[in-house]
């Protein structure tokens, strides 16, 4: 998503919940969107803060919330007690596979995969919404 187009889609919602635009959640909201690997919100903020930019913890974990409210950002559990962020690049479906060992995250794409997901939910008389598979194993480099 082009932070254009991110930012418009925030303004927008926070007005709907009657919230302000704040510098703050601007700043956060330029990190996230920036960022190219999958992050979670402590993380964010300690690259924010070795940056030298000072917000707190507390903001930058709301400001997160509200942005994947939003739909401008995804949240990935992949088992390490805390979810993980990402913006979303393209608008491909992708699965993420996860190392159990070293916590190293790649993405992949599974052919015929949402095709298989909206068969069986309409075989089961549901409507697919969004689906989230959760792979993990032993990278390369761990399995030795």
């Amino acid at each position: 998503m082009k932070l254009d187009n991110a930012v418009k889609i925030y303004k927008d919602f926070l007005k709907s919940k009657g919230l302000l635009y704040t510098k703050p959640r601007e700043i956060v909201l330029r990190e996230a969107i920036s960022a190219t690997w999958h992050f979670s919100a402590d993380e964010l903020t300690t690259q924010m803060h070795e940056h030298g930019i000072n917000i707190s913890r507390a903001t930058i974990y709301r400001t997160l919330a509200s942005m994947k409210e939003a739909g401008i950002l995804n949240s990935v559990d992949f088992g390490h007690g805390h979810i993980h962020y990402e913006a979303p690049k393209t608008k491909a479906q992708h699965e993420h596979i996860s190392c159990e060992k070293c916590g190293e995250v790649c993405e992949i794409q599974v052919e015929n995969l949402e095709k298989t997901i909206n068969s069986a939910a309409t075989k089961a008389k549901f409507k697919h919404i969004k689906y989230t598979i959760r792979i993990s194993g032993l990278c390369e480099n761990c399995q030795f």
